[in-house]
Formats: C-alpha cells, sequence, structure tokens
C-alpha cells in the first residue's frame, strides 16, 4: 500500500470521527484511559510499597551499608578507630554507632517494655533523616543526658481510652514529662524532649537518647557497637563501598543493603514481581477484550459504509486501514488522557500517601514504566482495531450494503 493510499485512508478517519458520535468518540477515549490507569495502578503501589519500605529501612535501621560484628561476637569493638577508619575513606558520607538495649518505661499507671537506642545525634542527621521527623519538641543534642525523644505511638493519645488503642501507650505523653526508664535493675529519670513520627513501626515504636547518657548508664566509656551504619555519597555504589572497606581491613562482617534486604524481604518483594506481572497480564487481556468489543460494534455498526466505500471503487485495503487508524488515533488520545490521569493520581498520592501502622506509599511510576504501558496499551489497541476491521473490509458489496 503506498503512501498515498495511506494518506487517503488516514483522511478518511479523522472525516469518520468529525462526522461519527461526538459521545461514541469520547467514551472509546475514556475506556481506553481507564484501562491504562487500570493496566499501572496496582503495580505502580506494589512499587511504591517496596520502595517505601526500602527506603524506610535504609533511613532508619541499616544505611546504605551496614557493618555488624565479627562473627561469633555481640558487638563491633575498637569502635573510636574503626568509625576512624570509615569516616576517612572516599565515598563514605558518614558512618555512625547504634547501641541498643531494653528496657522498661514507666509513665502514672502505664508500664511498657522499649527498646532504648543510643546515637551520636550529630552524625546520626548524616545518615538517618529522624531529626526532620519532630511533631512536637526538639531533636536531641550531641552532649544531652537525662533526656530522649519518643515515638508518637509511644506517646500515646490521651483521648483515646487503653482499651480502645490499638496498640499499647503510655497514655499521652508531652514534651517535658518525666518518664521513668528501668535498664534490668538500673533505674533513671528521663525528661521527654521531642516526640517524632516517622511512619516506619520498627523506628516509631523505640526511644532514642546520647551516646553520652548511655555511657552514664552503663557506667564506662562505649568503645562497643551492636552495628554501624554508613551513608555514601552520590555516585557511589554500595557494592564498591562493601568491597573498599573490606580491601581497607574492616575485618567486621560488612552488608549492604540490597543484602540485607534479599535476605529479609526476598521473597516479600518477589511476590510483589509476580504480582504486579498478573496483573500487568490480566490488565492486558481485560483490555484488548474490551477495546476488541467496543471497536467490532462501531465497525459492524459501520458496514453500509463499508458497502458503499467498496461500490464507489475504494480499495479494501484503504478500508481497512481507514478503521485501523481511526483506533490508532482514538489509542493515542486515550493513553494520553490515561498519563494525565495517572499523573495527577501520583502527585495525589505524593500527598496523601496510603498509611498503614508498619508503612507508608505512595503510587511509584518510572518514565520507563509510563513508557513500556503507552506501548503495550497502543499495540493491543492496534489489534483490538484492526481485527474487525480486516473481517469487515472483506465483505462483499451486497451483504455490506444489507447490513
Amino acid at each position: 500500500m503506498g503512501k498515498k493510499e495511506l494518506k487517503v485512508a488516514f483522511l478518511l478517519a479523522l472525516r469518520s470521527l468529525q462526522r461519527g458520535s461526538r459521545s461514541s468518540v469520547i467514551l472509546t477515549i475514556l475506556i481506553i484511559g481507564m484501562c491504562f490507569t487500570n493496566m499501572v495502578f496496582l503495580p505502580g503501589l506494589f512499587n511504591g510499597i517496596g520502595q517505601s519500605i526500602t527506603k524506610q529501612i535504609v533511613d532508619y535501621e541499616t544505611g546504605n551499608v551496614m557493618v555488624n560484628p565479627k562473627t561469633g561476637e555481640q558487638y563491633v569493638t575498637d569502635l573510636d578507630a574503626l568509625l576512624d577508619r570509615i569516616n576517612s575513606m572516599p565515598g563514605v558520607e558518614r558512618a555512625t554507632p547504634h547501641y541498643t538495649k531494653a528496657a522498661t518505661v514507666k509513665y502514672r499507671d502505664r508500664v511498657l517494655g522499649v527498646s532504648v537506642r543510643a546515637i551520636k545525634p550529630g552524625d546520626e542527621k548524616f545518615v538517618s533523616p529522624l531529626y526532620t521527623k519532630m511533631v512536637s519538641g526538639s531533636y536531641l543534642g550531641e552532649d544531652d543526658t537525662g533526656e530522649v525523644i519518643i515515638g508518637k505511638p509511644i506517646a500515646g493519645d490521651p483521648t483515646i481510652k487503653r482499651a480502645d488503642e490499638n496498640q499499647a501507650s503510655l497514655g499521652g505523653v508531652r514534651v517535658g514529662d518525666s518518664i521513668t526508664l528501668e535498664y534490668g535493675g538500673i533505674v533513671r529519670e528521663y525528661r521527654v524532649k521531642g516526640i517524632y513520627y516517622t511512619g516506619w513501626y520498627s523506628a516509631d515504636t523505640t526511644m532514642y537518647t546520647t551516646w553520652s547518657d548511655m555511657e552514664q548508664v552503663e557506667g564506662k566509656a562505649l568503645d562497643k557497637a551492636e552495628y554501624i551504619t554508613v551513608k555514601i555519597k552520590p555516585g557511589y555504589s554500595e557494592k564498591f563501598i562493601k568491597n573498599e572497606l573490606q580491601q581497607y581491613g574492616v575485618s567486621e562482617d560488612v552488608q549492604t543493603m540490597s543484602d540485607l534486604l534479599e535476605k529479609s524481604m526476598g521473597r516479600a518483594l518477589q511476590s510483589f514481581a509476580i504480582i504486579n506481572a498478573v496483573s500487568l497480564f490480566v490488565g492486558v487481556i481485560i483490555t484488548t477484550v474490551v477495546l476488541f468489543i467496543v471497536i467490532t460494534i462501531k465497525t459492524l455498526n459501520s458496514r453500509k459504509q463499508i458497502g458503499i466505500l467498496k461500490a464507489i471503487g475504494v480499495d479494501k485495503e484503504v478500508i481497512m486501514h481507514n478503521f485501523g487508524l481511526q483506533v490508532i488515533i482514538l489509542a493515542i488520545l486515550g493513553i494520553a488522557f490515561g498519563v494525565i490521569m495517572t499523573f495527577l493520581l501520583s502527585i495525589y498520592m505524593a500527598y496523601n500517601p496510603v498509611v498503614t501502622p508498619e508503612w507508608s506509599a505512595t503510587l511509584y511510576l518510572t518514565p520507563m514504566d509510563y513508557v513500556t504501558n503507552c506501548l503495550i496499551l497502543f499495540l493491543a489497541s492496534v489489534v483490538a482495531g484492526y481485527v474487525p476491521a480486516y473481517q469487515v473490509s472483506r465483505e462483499d458489496i451486497q451483504s455490506a450494503m444489507r447490513a
């Protein structure tokens, strides 16, 4: 088929859409747009959950690289020398230690078991965004003692009865209140300096104090840590930093965030990938079937028009491409509508994420996700449009005119 015939088919397609039912055209565009949204929403949401969980684990648990104790040992030892070595390495933004101790917290008539995590607040700012999550009060100072910051779920809400709480809390602790912490027989009074909320369950159910305060609890200088989290500079990979640490003589167990996620959440992320693949496959099938039915009805209703075109000598390939190009035009408009609608939905969910007690998530879609789904839907539309157009264009003139 030459360019001239294709141009004729394109002009016929435009004319048919302009003179046809506007409501039919708008409805078809809406259907294609909704099909696109249906194809990308669930995979995008699961990707958002995966990305959110990964980010929160990096921000509040592991950093980009995590240095754990040697095999058979409980703590990372010779801490100060090790931190100096790690922080001097190219590609390392900052390394900071964590030391966690189990405790019982008491406030009025409430008693809870909690984990108290000692941090170096100045270094922690380079590794974790915890200091930006304060909802009241302020973050810890480097040499603060006798002060803690606590998660909003632990602080609780004084307007909610204990029997109605989703999880146990202190019943409404406020900034400036005093609480009692008991570390296996060691009892200390603390002032609540700040209340934070990250949306990550593990962080929000932990209390944070300073390294200086934990040294007072232990009664000695702490030259050991439960683990060290490492934040890497932009442009460096986790694997590169891991290899660099090992080459610099760090004999402790060094693991990247990817290593840790593969162990702890590998199956969950694989399940998300399977759900995404199944959702995409089902979405494509549903889209193709719906479009096939819509376009088949539209094409069959135009059989008399096809008979007239054949009677005046229009080639059957021109007729086929006429109806096929109508579908392509509608598909392009529908996909554009779907992209706009999905983009607006992504913006909305960025400000109103799906929130659970364990994590929060938004709609996560990359440019490649948009391109891939646009191409898949476009090809499905072409198939759904050209099959009925091909079948009807092969009918003889008399059969078409009698329709």
